[in-house]
């Protein structure tokens, strides 16, 4: 055995830093993830920015070695866990619909795949995750210790992390152009969930029967445009689908997606929400004079004076609203920024830095034009000054350095056709097509906390711009828990949860300690004992019935 280098520890803990500034992580307020899903119109150089530097991190973190000092109790690692699930490739069809052939000598491509067979006993289910819009190897964690795991240990299933195609590995095709996303659709990838359980043979189980509804009873798990997929493929193929589980399912499609904010503005801390509200409304109002001095003095006053669009400025001052979805009952997997945001907003007066230069001009400029501004705007000034230097700090500050805020911010380009361009672009196809989903400020008369300068004209025109003609819970109001929804009766056969104080699929991750809230370990119990019913079902009608056990 080796002897551990005691200079190790040291290197460590003096490379990471210079690795992580090196990858330009100095203080990223949000990820790519969180901008990309929820900011009305993304600014794709930003995006792209923020990528880089999350692989950067990735990279430095992978190559710090590691503290393995063996003599401490309490090793300490910065290295990035091996992985525990080996990748599997199905060969699935490139088109299921006649009337889209696949191109001339090929029919199909190779589609990603994990599974986990090790609670796996004679006559369990199966259980398959639908990656949804992202890199399938995303999902593995609801495998190792999530909603897979749950189910899979308490009904001796088989666990699968089903990748959807035009995501992660799962190409059809070899570019991104317009024509190539012929293949891209909803039904297109239901049909792939299908075939895929209708022929697969899993490796370690070629010599087990897995056939759908007759040995084996196969439930789709799905969360968000994936639990909508999951509802529509119980009800599409019922021979393939025992069951389905569709956790905060965005059933319905819808164009102008105003109300994505509605939950934020209607459950965030109440006095942030407030001063957001008055903020935006004192914006979108200095906005319409079009005066270029006030307009000028504003966009400098939030540090982004070289954003030229208006819509491009307001567009990004509604970014750290994105950090709302991204929050999770488990800390280590979501995130606080959001709080963060609030707290700047709230901030007492005291704590806030004089105000002076063009901000008192501005300001008092405010309180001039707007006679509704109370006598004494202390708090409010305050307050907005707190919202200006929040953005300050960590939006326009995200912009590289060198890279003009216009192409940092703006939404005017969106040029790529690489596979590598998947993880904007491909959804960008599906909403464009499909789903709608543009968000933007809600409509005049009612209550707004993003600038109602955004609207469809504006989020639409990635459409054009990314898909020029070729030749052929935020999401709470998009699913069948809205308010606009009719009520349903909550039964094993079609259950009907609400997790309390939830954002967006928080059932589908897990702790393997067990260290869960109640709402989630509630929730995951009433999961499991449905999902236990409907097992049962099936070996009562589905085997015993249909004499399947003499096969």
């Amino acid at each position: 055995m080796s002897k551990s280098n005691p200079c190790r520890p040291l290197a460590a803990l003096l490379l990471l830093p210079l690795l992580l500034a090196q990858a330009g992580l100095a203080a990223l307020a949000i990820t790519s993830t969180e901008l990309q899903k929820g900011v009305p119109a993304l600014p794709l150089s930003l995006y792209r920015h923020l990528r880089h530097a999350e692989e950067q991190q990735a990279l430095a973190v992978a190559f710090t070695p590691t503290l393995d000092d063996a003599s401490s109790p309490q090793q300490l690692t910065f290295a990035a866990p091996s992985a525990a699930y080996e990748a599997h490739y199905f060969d699935q069809l490139i088109s299921h619909d006649p009337a889209v052939p696949p191109p001339a000598g090929k029919t199909t491509f190779r589609q990603r795949y994990w599974v986990d067979s090790s609670f796996y006993k004679k006559g369990g289910p199966v259980f398959l995750l639908d990656g949804g819009e992202t890199d399938g190897a995303g999902r593995l964690p609801f495998l190792k210790e999530g909603i897979l795991r749950i189910l899979s240990e308490a009904t001796g299933g088989i666990g699968i992390v089903f990748e959807h195609r035009y995501y992660g590995e799962s190409f059809p095709v070899d570019d991104l152009s317009t024509d190539s996303f012929r293949y891209l659709t909803t039904m297109q990838s239901l049909q792939d969930g299908a075939y895929f359980a209708e022929n697969v043979k899993l490796p370690g189980l070629e010599d087990v029967k897995l056939t759908p509804n007759k040995h084996a009873a196969w439930i789709y798990y799905g969360g968000s445009y994936a639990g909508a997929k999951a509802a529509f493929a119980r009800k599409l193929f019922p021979d393939v689908w025992w069951g389905a589980i569709a956790s905060s399912a965005v059933t319905a499609a819808i164009v102008d997606y105003w109300e994505y904010y509605e939950p934020i503005r209607l459950h965030a801390p109440l006095a942030c929400i407030e001063l957001l509200q008055n903020h935006t409304r004192v914006i979108d109002s200095l906005l319409a004079l079009n005066n270029p001095l006030v307009t000028s003095s504003l966009k400098s006053y939030f540090g982004l004076p070289n954003v030229t669009l208006d819509t491009d400025f307001v567009n990004a001052l509604s970014i750290p609203l994105g950090s709302w979805q991204a929050r999770n009952w488990d800390s280590d997997v979501g995130s606080s920024a959001f709080f963060d945001y609030c707290d700047a907003l709230t901030a007492e007066p005291e704590e806030v830095s004089e105000l002076g230069g063009v901000a008192t001009a501005l300001l008092e400029f405010v309180a001039q034009v707007f006679p509704s501004w109370p006598k004494d705007p202390r708090k409010a000034f305050a307050s907005f000054s707190a919202y200006a230097e929040y953005t300050k700090e960590n939006i326009a500050s995200m912009c590289p350095e060198g890279e003009e805020q216009d192409d940092c911010f703006g939404t005017d380009a969106y040029g790529g056709d690489g596979l590598e361009e998947a993880p904007w672009k491909s959804w960008t196809y599906q909403f464009c097509t499909e789903w709608g989903y543009f968000m933007g400020g809600a409509p005049e008369g009612l209550p707004s906390i993003v600038s109602r300068l955004i609207g469809t004209d504006y989020t639409a025109q990635v459409c054009e711009k990314a898909f020029p003609p070729g030749k052929l819970n935020t999401w709470l109001y998009a699913t069948p828990h809205s308010p606009h929804a009719p009520n349903r009766t909550d039964t094993i056969k079609r259950p009907f949860k609400v997790i309390q104080g939830g954002v967006h699929h928080w059932d589908e991750n897990g702790r393997a300690d067990g260290d869960v809230p109640k709402a989630i370990q509630k929730v995951h119990e009433q999961e499991v004992d449905f999902v236990k019913a409907w097992v049962k079902e099936w070996e009562e009608r589905g085997r015993w019935k249909t004499g399947a056990w003499k096969d």
